[in-house]
């Protein structure tokens, strides 16, 4: 995306008074979910929508549903916060990044990049937090007491509907008294990070490649459902199905993109990330954030060529890929996002929104109906799937745009799709490809069909403020065999989000444990000898709410051998048992009576305890 330094003094010169604030375009409205019929798409509410939790420390919001119980399920936190992009770049500043011009945004925070840590360490109005839908259970019954170990106000009712099918699923959100593992015991998305060329010591903040450089990585994302590849920030390359017996092939070649005219390789998914290949050019690019929950994995980054602010958000559920392009940069013409699939998709089924009836994957030009401006409207998703005994991947896209100027007119967005084993090399043929294999199995995506005004905010002005514009994608991954109807439905989803209200909860505190035992003697009228052995019955009783558990009771007395005592493996809350212990009376005992008492322990899972006699026993010692 090359502009001359002078067009970028120039614009310096121009925004520097009329620098916009830039708002991230989100993936969609903060709730993502619903019952039991959509369980693989995610509720995200923001920290805004449940103030019963500000102010929590975000690693102990803890999630249960009520299925006649309490049942923990997994529950994540992703602290966002507003900040200057320019923080995403060292100093000096690579070519494009001019000076000190820069604008705000909101991203997710990261301590491990240059985004950095939330200045508010606690749970604030940005952050989000997330549960999946299939994890919903049904309402408590009012009055029910909340699960042990969270705080009782913290209690937080989150209602999910589903605007398609109706019907809602309730989850519960609490604080934790103490730390505790967001997990409920299960992991929904692992995400393996690895950037090949570093050395223990180096960090994302220090030692990225920020400018002219590329970031080899070997990044792997993997769930019950799929398996994703990266070899670099925007490029991924392997894809394998593992869904509904599908065969777990890697049907992927490369994500593509491409912008300035499609055959035309100066700007593709290699120079986006770093691989540059106008000697005299420059280009930038650094990570803003990469994290790894039970709930979803987020990849986040920015930088191509010279749109290094330019941004792509990529973020992994159990069976699913969110990904939304924020593009900032200067006019420039066809940009286009594509999914290339490799040879092992032959035989595999095309199909989308205008060619329900699909074609078959085979390396041979197929002639399909195009989608046309009329049908990208604002949050409209279009769809595309690719299907067959490898699984499926079926594709929801929309764009994001404002409005253009009075009398202005945008280009029209496009559909795209080659199926050719053979395209040209020539570098004026739209069928030219810039990558992998150099061939085109299935390849299907869209892209802008002209010249798109300026995106970038540091060449905004008041005359001539920054256009916003997103690429929004959501890609669902599924056993073989999917329909379009499947696809249809789908795609309801994505265009009606579930919804999800949070409120205060009605729920009972839980009564704070307590644990005690009452000792008594019963034998009063035993008789203790010098050197005999002596048996002393005892009555134990549990007086706390709990069942205790690893009971020692012992005898106290200078004039009995060792310490005597007796282990009780646990006793229920208000239940007894009376229990002998033998000892032996030493035989240089002296006086005419023997007295001693007892001691107690036990340790229970909420309590623990120790006493002493509260009296002495008294019997009579003789020869």
């Amino acid at each position: 995306m090359g502009r001359d330094l002078a067009h970028r003094m120039l614009a310096r010169t121009m925004a520097v008074l009329g620098l916009a604030a830039v708002t991230a375009i989100g993936l969609g409205a903060p709730a993502g979910a619903a019952p039991s019929d959509r369980p693989d798409d995610p509720v995200v509410l923001t920290g805004a929508q449940v103030p019963t939790l500000a102010g929590a420390a975000p690693a102990r919001v803890l999630a249960f549903k009520w299925t006649g119980k309490w049942q923990q399920v997994p529950v994540q936190v992703d602290e966002r916060h507003v900040i200057s992009m320019r923080q995403l770049y060292p100093e000096p500043g690579p070519a494009y990044v001019i000076g000190d011009l820069t604008f705000d945004s909101e991203v997710y925070a990261d301590a491990k990049t240059r985004s950095g840590a939330d200045a508010d360490p606690t749970l604030d109005a940005n952050d989000e937090i997330v549960f999946m839908a299939g994890d919903t259970g049904a309402p408590a019954p009012s009055g029910t007491t909340v699960p042990a170990g969270v705080v009782p106000g913290s209690a937080t009712r989150v209602e999910v509907g589903d605007p398609n099918g109706g019907g809602t699923g309730v989850v519960y959100l609490f604080v934790s008294s103490k730390p505790a593992d967001q997990s409920g015991g299960k992991d929904y998305v692992r995400y393996d990070f690895k950037l090949t060329r570093f050395t223990p010591g180096m960090t994302l903040i220090d030692d990225y490649g920020f400018s002219n450089s590329n970031n080899p990585e070997d990044s792997t994302v993997t769930t019950e459902n799929y398996e994703l590849h990266s070899t670099d920030r925007w490029m991924e390359d392997e894809l394998r199905i593992t869904t509904g017996g599908a065969t777990g092939a890697d049907i992927l070649d490369r994500e593509a993109v491409s912008a300035g005219g499609l055959g035309k390789c100066s700007r593709s998914e290699y120079t986006f990330s770093g691989n540059w290949n106008r000697g005299s050019d420059n280009d930038e690019g650094s990570i803003v954030a990469i994290k790894d929950g039970p709930v979803r994995a987020i990849r986040s980054y920015v930088g191509a060529n010279s749109g290094p602010f330019v941004q792509s958000d990529h973020i992994y559920y159990a069976s699913r890929e969110d990904r939304a392009i924020r593009v900032r940069v200067h006019p420039i013409p066809d940009m286009f996002v594509w999914t290339d699939y490799a040879d092992t998709a032959i035989g595999m089924t095309y199909r989308d929104q205008k060619n329900q009836d699909g074609v078959i994957i085979d390396g041979i030009e197929d002639t399909l109906e195009k989608m046309g401006d009329q049908d990208f409207q604002n949050g409209t998703y279009l769809w595309q799937q690719v299907t067959g005994s490898h699984g499926t991947a079926t594709t929801m896209v929309t764009a994001v745009k404002d409005d253009p100027a009075p009398g202005k007119t945008d280009p029209p967005f496009t559909s795209y799709y080659l199926d050719d084993s053979a395209p040209s090399s020539s570098s004026s043929d739209k069928e030219r490809q810039c990558g992998g294999d150099m061939k085109a199995y299935g390849a299907s995506g869209f892209g802008i069909d002209g010249t798109f005004p300026n995106t970038d905010p540091i060449l905004s002005s008041d005359a001539v403020p920054a256009r916003k514009l997103s690429v929004n994608r959501v890609r669902y991954f599924g056993g073989p065999g999917q329909t379009a109807a499947d696809a249809e439905a789908l795609r309801d989803r994505a265009r009606k989000p579930l919804t999800a209200t949070a409120g205060k909860a009605q729920l009972k505190a839980r009564a704070e444990a307590t644990g005690g035992l009452s000792i008594r003697f019963t034998n009063r009228k035993a008789v203790a000898r010098r050197g005999k052995v002596l048996r002393i019955k005892l009555r134990v009783a549990n007086t706390g709410s709990n069942k205790a558990t690893r009971i020692r009771v012992c005898l106290l007395s200078s004039k009995l051998v060792g310490k005597p005592c007796r282990k009780i493996a646990s006793l229920g809350s208000g239940k007894a048992r009376t229990v002998t212990i033998r000892t032996r009376v030493k035989r240089n005992a002296r006086g005419r009576t023997l007295r001693f008492g007892y001691s107690y322990g036990f340790t229970s899972g909420r309590f623990g305890g120790s006493g002493a006699a509260p009296g002495i026993f008294v019997v009579a010692l003789r020869r």
